[in-house]
């Protein structure tokens, strides 16, 4: 079964192809960006999301710059607060089972946002299966519905979709006051996590799975602390890991120093001081999930 995990997981390629798609009134000022990816066109039409895993950025043009504003790795979010202007949207990686990154592409589109609107955005993966999108991203309760579709017997039934892939909105810090032609930073946000890895309630091949918190700001890399983020097996007690910060995605990671035992279930926390956001300010609550292991 790891066999074709490492198979599958090998072919998805790095084609999307994204469009705006339309609009809704923003509740706040400025306005916002709202994202749905999907595997391939069938998905789109039957409005079934993509597994989380594919990293979106949106980036904002700021004079000749570009810099990011917002990252996640789930496929449906919608990033308010935002100043009107030129930005554009890009999914530049995916996570593979283990939590590794691997590299799609360059590929970037314009977006445009209004004052008070929502620009609606869809992004498809184009000329990949949704078995190889799911296979290469996420976990093996997906890789067994595959398998099992193809008379493969005696194989987990896959659990619904995770909760944590819900749209939910977030706001940012940049632009809450904004002036015609330029910018003025409003009242800094505490950090939060915008999506994680792996999801809540995946059940992971990987013996040492990296686990990410992908966080809504950049972190001040010297209040990443190194018992930051605790993960508890309900069998094999508190685990052992190192803690890093990726200033490059905005990740908190933590790696296991020795393989997870299988069949487990891990309580995975990053704590409120974990880390700090580069406006100054903690996290408001600690963030919390569960995952599995195969066994």
């Amino acid at each position: 079964m790891l066999l074709v995990i490492g198979q599958l997981t090998l072919t998805l390629s790095g084609c999307v192809s994204v469009t705006e798609t339309g609009s809704h009134p923003a509740s706040g000022a400025g306005g916002g960006v709202s994202v749905k990816v999907f595997a391939d066109d069938g998905a789109r039409r039957d409005g079934r999301p993509s597994p989380p895993g594919i990293l979106g950025e949106l980036e904002r043009q700021d004079a000749k710059n570009w810099a990011p504003v917002f990252r996640s790795l789930n496929p449906t979010w919608t990033v308010v607060d935002l100043p009107p202007g030129s930005y554009r949207l890009r999914f530049p990686a995916r996570l593979d089972e283990a939590g590794n990154v691997v590299r799609l592409g360059d590929k970037v589109t314009d977006v445009t946002v209004k004052e008070g609107s929502v620009t609606e955005v869809q992004a498809v993966l184009d000329h990949v299966s949704t078995g190889l999108v799911v296979a290469g991203v996420v976990t093996v309760v997906a890789i067994a519905a595959i398998l099992a579709k193809e008379g493969h017997h005696g194989l987990p039934v896959p659990p619904p979709p995770p909760p944590g892939l819900a749209d939910v909105v977030f706001h940012v810090s940049i632009g809450v006051t904004f002036v015609a032609g330029s910018s003025e930073a409003g009242p800094a946000l505490p950090p939060v996590v915008t999506s994680h890895f792996p999801t809540s309630a995946a059940l992971v091949a990987a013996r040492r799975p990296r686990v990410l918190f992908s966080m809504s700001e950049p972190l001040r890399p010297t209040e990443v602390k190194g018992d930051g983020v605790t993960v508890l097996g309900e069998a094999s007690g508190l685990v052992p890991g190192q803690v890093s910060y990726d200033p490059e995605h905005w990740w908190v990671v933590w790696e296991p120093r020795t393989d997870l035992a299988p069949g487990d279930t891990f309580h995975v926390t990053l704590g409120q001081d974990g880390v700090e956001g580069v406006s100054g300010k903690e996290m408001e609550k600690a963030e919390s999930f569960t995952f599995k292991t195969a066994r």
